[in-house]
This record gives structure tokens, sequence and C-alpha cells, in this order.
């Protein structure tokens, strides 16, 4: 997984994953092993990490009150899926499927 910034307003051909997160998140590193593994199954997926102290502002537009938090937009920018805490591979993958 890469961390990147994707514009609100740009539409990909593909769904996105958001995942923010923060430094000091044991959690968040429960979530990011799940992510790559995802990342692995499902390649033709645009992932974005980004932290809630660096991108406060993009945190505070999509409601982020914790983290981590996992977001997948759909091509078409609908919000698909949101996930409080680390999801499970499952959820990630039946949460994918519904985005593609």
């Amino acid at each position: 997984m890469t961390n990147e910034t994707t514009s609100n307003n740009s539409i990909s051909e593909q769904p996105t994953v958001l995942f923010f997160s923060s430094a000091f998140c044991d959690p968040c590193a429960t979530a990011r092993r799940t992510l790559d593994e995802v990342a692995r199954l499902v390649p033709a997926v645009t992932y974005a990490e980004l932290d809630v102290a660096r991108e406060a502002e993009r945190a505070e537009q999509a409601g982020i009150t914790s983290t981590p938090t996992i977001v997948i937009v759909s091509a078409q920018g609908e919000e698909i899926f949101r996930a409080q805490g680390a999801p499970t591979l499952n959820q990630m993958l039946v949460a994918l499927a519904k985005a593609i």
C-alpha cells in the first residue's frame, strides 16, 4: 500500500480504499496488515493511506473521528463501505466486491 493523497473531486476508473491512520495507533498496524493482504489479492484497486495529523482537513471533510478508519469509494465517487477500527480480510473483500 502506498501513502498517497487523492482528490475528492477526482473520478477514478476503479474503486479507491482510503485508510485514515495515525502514527501512534496500534490498531492501525493491524488494519495496515489486512490492507496489504487485500492489495495483494485485489491489485486493480487504488489504495491510499492518509495520516490524520498531516491530512487534518481531508480527515475532517471525510468525517473521520477515530483511527483507523477505512473508507471504500466506488469509481463513481459513492461511499460503499466505512469501518472504524480494523476490519477483517473478509469484510474488506466483500465491500470491494460491491464496489467493483
